[in-house]
């Protein structure tokens, strides 16, 4: 219903323009009527009319809505009106070249916004241009690409002339991230960020039709949570870390549930004190609410050893492959008794599995691994037909069942599936979330699972944790609802929880001065990792010492819920904030 709303006011708002631009432009245009009549008459400018509206149309249903992927700043209102120069052929505004091909849009935002990541990914590049790179390179400015990790998108994203980066490449960045704050630097006639959207292997596409939507949406609770983001108390950074400088707080989207129903919000948050280093952070502690730190995880416990009493696990493919489950279980939180009866089932308990991959996990363009190709069979309309697909290939078994796990922690949309303490509830969101065409897919796992009491494998051992009681089955109601359980998917309300963060630290210096060394081609304070070790490599190494960047970061500080009235609005239903000083 959302998601219908929307589409539905973009495409009035397009038609209107189109319209209006008709009506009142075109029509009211003598050069517009004497060329029409001269060249196709009357009739042949009614049909131009209609192809218009048509057209309206059409660019309205390409639109889409995906809790994926997001804009790249909620620091924008009227995300369409912000827009200054859009995608596709141009003047070019520094050159004046007629016909220049532009690959993204601009974004008119001032230099310093907070630029956050459109979709979860890893960071590829980072580029602070050197005085004697190539004008290509030096025209992009400050920038950062970001390589989706979720097969559903299968893009890269680039942020260009930026003034500043916040993340280092390798580093695994969620959507709505902070990556990097907007600038004016290359080749740019005042401050704006310019977004693309890149297919693997393809050139750079039109963005709008995969952010626009979602800007209505993220524009209307980010109204909402910079509001009340300043109810929060914060006592500002560490003095002990000796921080030289620190940035404004910054309020970040830490996620989106459109799809998947919204946890309970908890109104005393955890902060997180995290150190950006090469390729990733590194997390120093963790600060409950009442000022108490949480304690380092526990040493993991030895493997569990499979007991001789537990129901009917006789299977030598269960005995087999028992303990390898159970360590994916203690490392990535993926059930056992899940993995073993997928494996089972997509493997025929061993008989047919295709290249040691026990888990049928296809090898699309994302995957850089060897691969190989065989006949499978997938349900299309309720019929099963016959394929060839290509598949991840693995050294062993064993290797399978531990890219089982990554595979399912990488790709978003299984995150529901993994909050699931209930097995049986897990299997059903694992079909809910399209791993397998098979209509009757989450009913064949626990049916393996039950025959076998391979729950009493896992870590829990089948034991409702709350209840003390043994986990029971939950039927599958197919994809729109499990009736078995009360799935309260929220198709008619969106909820967006945001993040407070705030970054600091000490800029890198020459020797024991505790003046900051500057970028010998900027001029500029070096507070990033990477545009440091571009330093070092200009031969600049000696004394110089790195940066030190930390960061202060509550991830759920605010949530908003957003519901449609069936009419022109869109309604902010709930608003949640953490209380407490922090």
């Amino acid at each position: 219903m959302l998601k219908e709303h929307l589409k539905r006011k973009v495409k009035q708002k397009v038609q209107k323009k189109v319209k209006d631009l008709v009506t009142k432009g075109i029509l009211k245009s003598p050069v517009f009527w004497i060329v029409s009549l001269c060249l196709i008459g009357v009739f042949g400018m009614f049909y131009l009319i209609a192809a218009a509206v048509s057209s309206a149309e059409e660019v309205a249903g390409e639109t889409q809505i995906f809790e994926g992927i997001l804009p790249p700043t909620i620091y924008v209102r009227n995300f369409e009106q912000s827009i200054t120069s859009d995608y596709g052929t141009r003047k070019h505004p520094v050159t004046g070249e007629a016909q220049s091909f532009h690959k993204g849009i601009d974004i008119g935002i001032p230099e310093g916004t907070p630029v956050t990541n459109s979709f979860e990914g890893v960071v590829t590049k980072v580029s602070y241009p050197r005085s004697t790179d190539p004008a290509s390179t030096q025209n992009a400015g400050i920038y950062v690409t970001v390589q989706s990790t979720n097969p559903q998108i299968g893009m890269s994203s680039r942020y260009l002339h930026l003034s500043e980066a916040l993340v280092t490449p390798g580093q695994y960045v969620s959507v709505g991230d902070v990556i990097g704050l907007s600038g004016n630097t290359g080749r740019s006639t005042g401050p704006h960020l310019h977004f693309e959207m890149i297919p693997e292997g393809q050139e750079a596409i039109d963005p709008k039709p995969f952010v626009m939507l979602m800007s209505k949406l993220t524009e209307t609770a980010s109204i909402e949570a910079f509001d009340v983001a300043k109810k929060i108390k914060w006592t500002g950074v560490d003095a002990e870390a000796g921080a030289s400088f620190e940035s404004n707080k910054i309020l970040y989207i830490n996620n989106v549930f459109m799809e998947s129903a919204a946890p309970t919000f908890t109104d005393q948050g955890t902060i997180y004190i995290r150190e950006l280093v090469n390729g990733g952070i590194n997390t120093i502690q963790a600060i409950l609410p009442d000022g108490s730190e949480v304690s380092e995880p526990t040493p993991e416990a030895p493997p569990v050893q499979i007991p001789s009493e537990i129901g009917n696990l006789t299977n030598p493919f269960f005995i087999a492959y028992a303990s390898a489950a159970q360590e994916e279980e203690r490392r990535s939180g993926v059930p056992a008794s899940i993995s073993l009866a997928q494996a089972a089932l997509e493997s025929g308990y061993g008989k047919r599995s295709i290249c040691n991959n026990m888990f049928g996990i296809k090898a699309n363009k994302s995957w850089k691994g060897p691969t190989c190709t065989a006949t499978t069979h997938e349900e299309i309309g309720g019929i099963s037909v016959q394929i060839q697909a290509k598949f991840r290939s693995y050294s062993s078994p064993l290797a399978s069942f531990a890219d089982h796990s990554a595979f399912l922690l990488k790709n978003s949309r299984y995150k529901k599936a993994l909050k699931m303490e209930n097995p049986f509830a897990f299997a059903n969101e694992l079909q809910r979330a399209g791993y397998a065409t098979d209509s009757q897919y989450a009913n064949k796992l626990k049916s393996i699972m039950r025959s076998q009491n391979l729950v009493a494998l896992d870590m829990n051992r089948g034991i409702d944790p709350a209840t003390g009681l043994p986990f029971e089955n939950i039927g599958f109601g197919g994809f729109g609802g499990d009736n078995g359980g009360v799935y309260n998917g929220l198709i008619d309300s969106i909820t967006i929880t945001f993040g407070l963060r705030q970054y600091y630290g000490t800029p890198s210096t020459m020797g024991n001065s505790s003046s900051p060394f500057r970028d010998p081609d900027t001029g500029k304070t070096i507070v990033n990792l990477e545009n440091y070790n571009r330093v070092v490599n200009l031969g600049y190494g000696g004394d110089l010492n790195p940066p030190r960047i930390f960061m202060k970061d509550i991830p759920n500080a605010v949530t908003v819920t957003i519901d449609s009235t069936g009419k022109d609005a869109l309604l902010v239903s709930n608003i949640d904030y953490i209380k407490g000083k922090y």
